[in-house]
């Protein structure tokens, strides 16, 4: 709300409209996923959809906002928006596969908290798609339960990792990486440009 009111004192409708579709596709974002709790027929299609409205367009109006700031011409606010949208997309996939393989001291949050909220993520996505009826049988527990008394985490991420959802989660988010470190390399080389160069990097080896 205070960005509206800058948007609004400065009479920037640009920046009011970055914002608007931002809030707008966000809140959608959130009332979809909230549509899909607790369901196990969730696509890789449903999962990029939601990255893409919950963190990415974020990630990319700020991008856009910063071209906006600093009066650059709407090609590079175009670019810097596009490289930031797939950094954002990079950086949802991470965290989701982060739910899965680290340890709770690093990432502050218990492990597995995604599935225990009735969210299935890309890593488990992937691992249902390969997985028996057996082993679709212990996430829709999980997802009932919403707990790991009836079948523990440790069951659930050794699913997930046999059917290979940790590593193609983490190749579709280099994907994104790739893609966003492409975007930078057409800008100048700078102090600036290295920055965001290093922000990618970050955005893959980060461990929390």
């Amino acid at each position: 709300m205070q960005a509206f009111q800058v948007a609004l004192r400065e009479r920037n409708f640009h920046v009011l409209d970055l914002l608007i579709s931002l809030t707008q596709m966000m809140v959608e974002g959130e009332l979809i996923q909230l549509d899909r709790i607790g369901r196990i027929n969730i696509t890789e299609a449903d999962c990029m959809e939601l990255v893409d409205r919950k963190t990415a367009c974020l990630f990319s109006a700020c991008a856009r906002l910063g071209a906006v700031a600093a009066a650059a011409a709407s090609a590079s606010e175009d670019k810097l928006g596009e490289f930031a949208w797939n950094l954002g997309m990079a950086f949802q996939l991470i965290d989701d596969l982060l739910d899965f393989v680290s340890r709770e001291d690093t990432l502050g949050k218990p492990v597995g908290g995604d599935l225990k909220e009735g969210k299935v993520t890309l890593p488990l996505v992937y691992a249902l798609e390969k997985a028996n009826a057996a082993e679709r049988l212990l996430v829709e527990t999980v997802l009932r339960d919403r707990n790991y008394e009836a079948v523990s985490f440790a069951d659930i991420f050794a699913m997930v990792q046999r059917h290979n959802g940790i590593q193609r989660t983490r190749e579709r988010a280099q994907h994104f990486t790739d893609r966003a470190r492409q975007i930078v390399s057409e800008f100048p080389e700078s102090p600036y440009q290295r920055a965001l160069f290093t922000l990618t990097d970050l955005v893959t080896e980060r461990d929390r």
